[in-house]
Order: structure tokens, then C-alpha cells, then sequence
């Protein structure tokens, strides 16, 4: 098992960085874990024996989080992908791991200088007027520094680590050359599919690294709310825009973080909370385009009551056929409909082997009976859950922006109860729901599918006369033909052809024989007539022996 790791690893050229790894591994008390996948050799005899009675039988939320925080930035990056995906991690882990966004150490601002510099092409006193060394805020791909531009416009400008590349490049080969042993010797891995869960963080990750679909996110987003008197995105600037720089409007307001510690009036938190959860559902629904991380300090808030939508990285899509089954899906957890859930979560998944179809009905159905009372049921924190445990439970995977949006949700949902303890998401989602059935079958859709289906008729009607055209030409030239092929009637034809054969035959013979009974009767000599009745007798016994052997009688 050493050697194939060893080999592995010297083929990749990152044996240092893992045994880097395996060390800090080892010091989290994961020592069973390095024995299990081969990687106890890379360990120091000292460091072994000091961790040998730190054995964990369990791993603690907060000491994986403290683990990969140890571990260094991609790390950080995964275990904030693990914080989106409930069906991979417990609810208790993925809060536990939403904190690896918090208190990520800065780097230094005269780093950011030279970045800024080398992206932009021009000296940093060129394109800004004050650009403030103190970070806003810092993560473990960049950091936020506030900056003024030329024209006098107030910035904040992000800037990613240096070499952060080159160092996500090292590990992320080493996370799949760890996914491919866990897979390999742990059976029960196989369900959480970890090679493939380790290339869905490696997409995820290359596109955060990379600033340009950031801004192309927040773009979609402002065009999506730029007419949403109570949302709102900042600017991009698309002139300061790379793949490691972007600069964007500086949106003034306070975290949400701060409504929930500060000291302010009930019903403004009510408020607060009323408009988050329905500028997310709108999100969802309405405009196919939502933040996956709605997370207290990625959204802010504004004395004039307007909620403004920060960093991008994370952004979740719906088509329009997938907002459309993710409506029925809730509208039938809401009726209590199990079958109608299970053929809607059936048409949104991916089935990775067999699953019965009654027992997913009886375990969905018991989840909508447990919450049966509860008329909010679609947006309950625990119904949610458990029906992810199902998901995974009948080998089916649900696709990567549903389970976006899942998360997404759940966050939204801690958000709002932080704001008013006795938040009720129904009651809120009431306005969003009325504007979503209007949009699917109001007037303006119906009319919308009117004049779908008239630009269609108005394509066939102009295509017409010329198609007319030419079949009468074709008319007129006598070069039209019709070709008519039905199928099965050449055996039909065969049997009809046998059974007028015989039935000549019949009457042949019948024929002859009644002649040659007749010309034996009148008494008149006739030469051959009593061999000719012979003969006429044994054709019809003849015939009528061929048709009892073959049974077509």
C-alpha cells in the first residue's frame, strides 16, 4: 500500500506537500484514517508515537474545521464547498464549517500593490486617487481593499494571493490522488463519490480564482435587479477587470451580522427579514439567477430599507424548466402529494443505480406526514434535511444548482429565525408565491406562449405558398408520386394467393368429376370416362389430405 502511494505521489512530484499533510492529519488525531489509506509511512516514528493515544473515535465539527484551517487555503476552499452541500455533510457539520469564511489572516497591502500593478499595466497612483492599505476583508483566495477612483467614484477592489495558483494547482493534485485511496480502500465512501465530488470543487474553485465570471455574475445580477426598487448590486467596472483584480461599486450599509448582534427595534428586524427571504425566493424563482452564499456578511442593509447583494463567487442558476419542477416539487410537498414529490425528484435527478420505487414513496411519504401540520412545510429546515438522507439513501444525485439553491435556502431560513425568532417563511413567501403564479399563468405568460406560438404559425404560413408551389409544379410536370408501404400485408398476400390456388383447384376437380359421374351415368361408351372419375376421385383426396396435414382447416 506504501509503495503504490509513494508512487503516486513521486509521479506528481508533491511528496513534501504531503507529507505536510499527513502531519498535520496525524496531529488532529486522524491517525486510524492515515493507517486506513495507506499513508502512515509518510509520519515521523516521534510524531506517531506522541498522537498514538489521541486516537478520535469521532470526528468533532469544530476540529475538522480547525483541521483544515491547518491545512491552508484550498483546504479552507473545500470545507466551504462541503458547508453547500447537505448531502454530503451534516447540518451540524456545515454550520461548524460556514465559520472557515471568518478570520482569514490578510496578506500584506504592498503585496495587493504590485498584483494591482501588474494586472492593470499602469502605476496604482494612475488609476486611483486613495487606495487604502487596511483590507475591508480577507479570504483565503484574495482580499477586499476600499479604493477612490480618478473620476471620484468610491471602489472596493479585489485582489487575489499571491501564488495562490500554483499553490491550489499542488494540492488539488494531491486531494484527487486522496480521493482516488479513499475510494479505493473505504467501501463506504462510495455512496459520497469522491472523485467525482472532488472534480465538482475543482470546477467550482478554478472559477472563483478566476475574477472575470465573478464579474460576469454580478452583471447578470444588476441587470436582473436593476429595476428592484429594494435590491441592490453593485456596479462592475469592467475596465479594472482580470482574473486576479476586480473592482466594483462600494455599496454602503451594514451587515446583516450587525442586525443580528446590534440592539434595534423588533419590527425592524421583522421587516429585515420579511425582505431577505423574499428577495431570495425571487431569486429562485422569478429570475433563474441566485446567490449560492447568502451568508450575514456577504449582505447588507440600508437605513432606507434596501438589501444589497455582495461577492459573487458563489452563484446558482435555474433554468426555466427548473424553476417550473422546482414549483411543483413544493407545491406538492405543501399538498402532501408523495408520488407527485417522487416523480418530480426523479425528473430533476440522476439515478446512479437501483432504487425501489415504492419504498422512496414510503420514506418520502413518512417525512410529509411528520410535517404534515406544519404549513410551511417546503422551507422546514428538517424536511429538508431528511429529504436529501432519502435522496442519497435510494442512489439518486441531485443536480449541483438544486442542491445550490438547498443550501442557499437553509441559510436564508437561520438568517431570518436570527432576525425574528418567530419567523414564519410562509407567511412571507405569500407575496413572492402570488407574483410567481402570475408569472407562470398570468396573462402577460399566456400571452407570452400566444406569441411563442404565433411567431411558430408565422414561420409555417410564410414557408407555405412556396411549399404549395412546388407540389404543383410537380403536379404539373407529372413528376409526382405517391409511395405507400404497409407493413405485414406480404404474408397476407402469400395466403390469399395459396387459397385461390386451392380454390381453382377445388373447382377443377370438381368440375371434372361431375362430368365424368354423368358421362358414366347416360350409358354411353365413352373411352377413358371411368379412368378420368378415378383419377378426378384421387386429386380431391389428394387435396383434401394436404389441407388436414398442414391444419389449415
Amino acid at each position: 500500500m506504501f509503495l503504490i502511494s509513494y508512487l503516486i505521489m513521486k509521479r506528481t512530484g508533491k511528496i513534501e506537500r504531503l507529507k505536510e499533510i499527513v502531519e498535520v492529519l496525524v496531529e488532529h488525531g486522524l491517525v486510524d484514517f492515515v493507517k486506513e489509506i495507506g499513508l502512515i509511512s509518510f509520519v515521523s516514528r516521534t510524531r506517531l508515537e506522541n498522537q498514538l493515544e489521541y486516537q478520535m473515535e469521532t470526528v468533532d465539527a469544530s476540529l475538522l474545521r480547525e483541521l483544515l484551517e491547518d491545512l491552508g487555503p484550498t483546504f479552507i476552499k473545500l470545507g466551504q464547498f462541503l458547508a453547500l452541500r447537505p448531502d454530503l455533510v451534516p447540518l451540524e457539520f456545515a454550520n461548524e464549517l460556514r465559520r472557515l469564511y471568518e478570520h482569514v489572516s490578510p496578506y500584506p497591502a504592498e503585496d495587493a500593490r504590485k498584483i494591482i500593478e501588474k494586472e492593470l499595466g499602469a502605476p496604482i497612483t494612475r488609476i486611483f486617487d486613495e487606495f487604502y492599505n487596511t483590507p475591508l476583508g480577507s479570504a483565503s483566495i484574495g482580499q477586499v481593499h476600499e479604493a477612490t477612483l480618478k473620476t471620484g467614484e468610491e471602489v472596493v477592489v479585489k485582489v487575489q494571493r499571491p501564488n495562490i495558483r500554483d499553490r491550489v494547482r499542488a494540492d488539488m493534485a494531491l486531494i484527487k490522488k486522496i480521493a482516488q485511496l479513499i475510494e479505493k480502500w473505504v467501501p463506504e465512501s462510495e455512496m459520497y463519490h469522491p472523485q467525482e465530488t472532488v472534480n465538482e470543487f475543482k470546477k467550482m474553485l478554478e472559477k472563483e480564482m478566476n475574477y472575470t465570471i465573478e464579474a460576469r455574475n454580478a452583471q447578470r445580477f444588476y441587470e436582473a435587479f436593476e429595476e428592484d426598487p429594494d435590491i441592490i448590486v453593485p456596479k462592475v467596472y469592467w475596465e479594472y477587470v482580470t482574473r486576479k483584480v476586480l473592482v466594483l461599486e462600494n455599496v454602503q450599509g451594514k451587515s446583516i451580522r450587525q442586525a443580528i448582534d446590534g440592539d434595534y427595534p423588533r419590527e425592524f428586524k421583522q421587516r429585515l427579514a420579511t425582505e431577505f427571504a423574499q428577495a431570495m425566493l425571487r431569486q429562485f424563482f422569478i429570475h433563474g439567477i441566485f446567490h449560492a452564499d447568502p451568508s450575514p456578511g456577504n449582505v447588507y442593509y440600508r437605513e432606507d430599507g434596501k438589501i444589497a447583494f455582495l461577492d459573487f463567487g458563489a452563484v446558482g442558476r435555474l433554468t426555466t424548466r427548473k424553476r417550473g419542477k422546482l414549483i411543483d416539487l413544493f407545491m406538492a410537498m405543501a399538498k402532501g402529494d408523495s408520488r407527485k414529490v417522487m416523480e418530480v425528484l426523479l425528473e430533476l435527478s440522476v439515478q446512479h443505480g437501483e432504487y425501489d420505487p415504492e419504498e422512496l414513496e414510503w420514506d418520502i411519504e413518512d417525512i410529509l406526514e411528520l410535517y404534515k401540520r406544519k404549513e410551511d412545510v417546503m422551507f422546514k429546515e428538517g424536511a429538508n434535511e431528511e429529504i436529501m438522507m432519502i435522496v442519497n439513501k435510494h442512489n439518486i444525485s441531485l443536480p449541483p444548482s438544486f442542491l445550490l439553491m438547498e443550501r442557499a435556502l437553509i441559510e436564508t431560513e437561520g438568517i431570518c429565525n436570527a432576525l425574528d425568532p418567530k419567523f414564519d417563511f410562509f407567511t412571507a413567501a405569500e407575496p413572492v408565491i402570488v407574483e410567481i403564479i402570475q408569472d407562470r399563468y398570468g396573462p402577460r405568460a399566456q400571452l407570452k406562449s400566444f406569441f411563442n406560438s404565433a411567431k411558430d404559425y408565422k414561420k409555417l404560413v410564410s414557408k407555405l405558398p412556396n411549399k404549395i408551389n412546388n407540389v404543383l409544379e410537380r403536379f404539373e410536370e407529372r413528376d409526382f408520386a405517391v409511395t405507400i408501404e404497409h407493413k405485414g400485408l406480404k404474408e397476407l398476400e402469400m395466403r390469399l394467393e395459396t387459397i385461390s390456388n386451392r380454390l381453382s383447384y377445388t373447382i377443377i376437380t370438381a368440375a371434372i368429376i361431375i362430368g365424368s359421374a354423368l358421362v358414366v351415368m347416360s350409358g354411353q361408351e365413352v373411352l377413358f370416362g371411368p379412368y378420368i372419375f378415378l383419377v378426378s376421385v384421387l386429386m380431391g383426396i389428394w387435396l383434401l389430405t394436404i389441407i388436414v396435414r398442414r391444419g389449415s382447416y
